[in-house]
Formats: structure tokens, sequence, C-alpha cells
């Protein structure tokens, strides 16, 4: 198989891992950090989870795609422009997942970052849908005729 297949699997696999490890954040808030057995600060603790957990998984995902769609754009695969596909399908069907539990997380947790993370990536997964058509609809060129 190509190097870009494999770099576009990874990405699927980093994509997944972030939304999964946001959602498991966004319900461990759910509970308010006063009742909670766990000693947590609530005012140190959601932004940098979430910019950590941004910089582990989204970060590398995001360039692997990139790095996948840089590698096939010449000559185009439906095979790339497909999983970058199911990347903005992965990325945005979880954030909206995570704006939906928003409303249930305890207000001692809720920061602008937590407000803002699910919108602001579900914009972003528009770019990769885009780039996986474009990637899609790129014809290979045909080989030139030797005539002398």
């Amino acid at each position: 198989m190509q190097l870009e297949y494999w770099l576009g699997l990874g990405s699927i696999a980093f994509f997944v891992l972030f939304v999964l490890v946001v959602s498991s954040l966004y319900i461990f808030m759910f509970d308010d950090p006063n009742t909670s057995d766990l000693p947590i600060d609530p005012d140190n603790f959601a932004n940098p989870k979430l910019l950590q957990f941004i910089s582990i998984t989204i970060a590398p995902g995001g360039i692997l795609a990139a790095v996948a769609f840089i590698l096939s754009k010449y000559y185009g695969s439906k095979k790339i422009g497909a999983l970058l596909i199911i990347d903005g399908l992965v990325l945005l069907g979880g954030m909206a997942f995570c704006q939906t539990l928003i409303d249930d997380i305890a207000e001692p947790y809720i920061t602008d970052t937590v407000l803002i993370l699910p919108p602001l990536f579900m914009g972003l997964s528009i770019p990769i849908f885009f780039f996986g058509i474009r990637l899609m609809k790129v014809r290979k060129p045909r080989p030139k005729k030797e005539y002398f």
C-alpha cells in the first residue's frame, strides 16, 4: 500500500482519539467539583487539558491528513479523498456530540475554551471535506504521445 493511504488511516485514528478524549472530558465535567471526592481546581482544569488534547491528538492528525493530501494531490486518489472525507465526518459528528454535552457540564467548569472548542472544530471540518472532495475529482494526467 502507498504511504498516503497509511497516513490517511493514521489521521483518522488521531481524529477519533480527539473526539473520544474531548467527549470523555466533557462527561467527566458533569459532576460538581465541590461534591467530588477528587480534589480538582476547576479554574486550572479544563483549559490546560483541552489544549493538551489539541496538541497531542488533533494537531498530529491534521498534519498527517495534510501530508496525505500533498503527496496525492497531483495524481488524485479516490481512496485518500474518501479518507479525508471520513476525517471531516468524524470531526463534525464528534464535535456536534460534544456541543450537546455542554448543557450538562457543571457551572464551575464552564470556560470560554469549553464553549468555543466544539464550534471551532466543526468549522475546521469543512476545509477537510473540501480537500477530500477536491482530491477525489483530480483526474490522472494522460501520458503524452511521442510522435517522433
